[in-house]
């Protein structure tokens, strides 16, 4: 529900980050969610992902009858179990240590499912045998693939490590300050769109979350009112106005094109992994193919 006087006062800080913001700025529509549905459903791709909820009973049908597999991203094992008992059929179980938004299937608790990965995985793992899990948050480096797997995790996924390569064409400005960025210097904050989400602890993101700084509009209305600052920063080359996002594990993130470093982490983690794991890794890989 929108609150005018929430919005104002978030306009009125924002004012003194960018370009005045209308009242209009707030009237944010997402896209409709079920037309994307369908139209995943006439693509057809081996794969759609969820996050921040389930798919509709409907759409899961659909899905199934496709051979489409929905990989479902949780933040606890309550939602995990949701999401198996919902027909997904990969469970991505992300940390908090991970940048961008918090995936948690309830917004206001969020901030309270705090569960770092690898404090969730084995419990999920050992809950949940009967599907893949993947896992994500502070892996970017071949130490943590491996751990992840050790755990019990099928596969790991990773988004911060990736920033710097140049196929991701990131902002100079967001990229550098990726370089021996400590976890410290990242923040879980809803200051750029409403919802939870780690970002590099910019002026802007610390300053929001202040104490007499206004309490952020519901998503996606407060994405609409940062819209001005956000562009401001683009266009500016100006870090403390963009939105940066950055999980803890930032500083392991290497200027090198993508397929090296996938490359390098898989060699690194399987240097790492036990011979009898390896084995039987290699096992299931025969066996899928």
């Amino acid at each position: 529900m929108r609150d005018a006087t929430v919005e104002r006062r978030v306009r009125d800080f924002l004012a003194s980050w960018g370009p005045p913001v209308p009242p209009e700025a707030g009237d944010v529509r997402l896209p409709d969610f079920e037309k994307q549905c369908e139209a995943f459903l006439e693509i057809a791709p081996p794969v759609v992902s969820s996050i921040m909820g389930l798919f509709a009973p409907d759409f899961v049908h659909e899905c199934k009858r496709r051979n489409i597999a929905w990989f479902c991203c949780v933040t606890t094992l309550a939602e995990a179990l949701q999401a198996r008992d919902a027909g997904a059929d990969a469970i991505v179980v992300q940390g908090i240590e991970a940048g961008g938004h918090r995936g948690s299937f309830d917004a206001a608790a969020a901030a309270r499912q705090n569960g770092t990965l690898f404090a969730l995985l084995p419990r999920i793992a050992t809950k949940i045998q009967d599907l893949p899990i993947i896992a994500t948050g502070g892996i970017a480096d071949g130490r943590a693939v491996a751990a992840a797997l050790i755990l019990g995790a099928s596969a790991v996924q990773i988004g911060t490590g990736f920033l710097r390569c140049p196929e991701a064409k990131i902002a100079r400005p967001w990229a550098d300050a990726l370089q021996e960025l400590e976890p410290e210097e990242t923040i879980s904050t809803r200051a750029f769109t409403g919802r939870l989400g780690r970002a590099i602890a910019t002026d802007y993101a610390i300053g929001a979350s202040a104490q007499g700084a206004p309490e952020p509009a519901a998503y996606p209305v407060q994405r609409g009112l940062t819209a001005n600052m956000r562009e401001l920063g683009q266009k500016t080359n100006d870090l403390h106005r963009m939105q940066a996002w950055a999980g803890q594990a930032a500083a392991l993130a290497r200027e090198e094109p993508a397929g090296d470093f996938a490359r390098r982490l898989w060699k690194d983690a399987e240097d790492l992994l036990p011979p009898a794991f390896k084995q039987a890794a290699q096992t299931r890989t025969v066996g899928a193919g």
